[in-house]
Formats: C-alpha cells, structure tokens, sequence
C-alpha cells in the first residue's frame, strides 16, 4: 500500500470522527422540538440566530459545520480533534504492524 494512500485514509477516518461530534450536537437539536424553535443565540440586537432551522431554510447554528464556524470556534476544535485522531489512528495501525511482525518473526 502506497504512503500516501494510508495517510488520506488516516486523514479521512479521522475527521469522519471529529464530525460525529458535530452530528451529535445536531442531530440533539433536531430531535429536542422544544429548543430548536425557542432557543436563540443573539450576537447583537438586530438579529437571533436559531439553533436549528430545518423548516425555515437552514441557517441555524447546527444546520451545517460552516454556520456553526461563523458563530463559533469550531474549525479550530475539529481541526485539534483531527490532529489528534490522526496520531491516534496512526498508532493503532503501528500497534497491529508490531504484533504481525513479532507473530512472523517468531517463526
């Protein structure tokens, strides 16, 4: 397997996993009717910015990763918790190359 190939999938798998926060948080507020229409964020007097707005056009907070980053330090986070997943993946794939190589050498 090409270097570059297990790096993008390490890449890939780990912001599949720093996305599932976002997904969590999201899928909350789509599910919790209650908040999603009362809750509101006002960054100044003029206007409120809905949590979520899956009926009124999608420009809730929690609609996409990119409102949420407007709002929020949230690339910044997602960025750290890639990083993160990134050495985390990475060891993980060195822990099982370990184990087959002392199983062959073993041999």
């Amino acid at each position: 397997m090409d270097k570059s190939i297990l790096e993008k999938r390490i890449h890939d798998k780990a912001e599949e996993r720093a996305d599932k926060y976002f997904e969590m948080i999201s899928s909350f507020f789509r599910n919790e009717r209650e908040l999603r229409s009362a809750l509101v964020l006002k960054p100044n007097s003029k206007e409120k910015v809905y949590f979520r707005t899956d009926y009124n056009g999608g420009s809730g907070i929690f609609d996409s990763q990119d409102i949420l980053s407007k709002y929020t330090n949230w690339q910044d986070i997602r960025k750290e918790l890639v990083e993160k997943y990134e050495k985390e993946e990475t060891d993980n794939i060195l822990s099982k190359l370990d184990s087959i190589n002392y199983l062959l050498e073993g041999e």
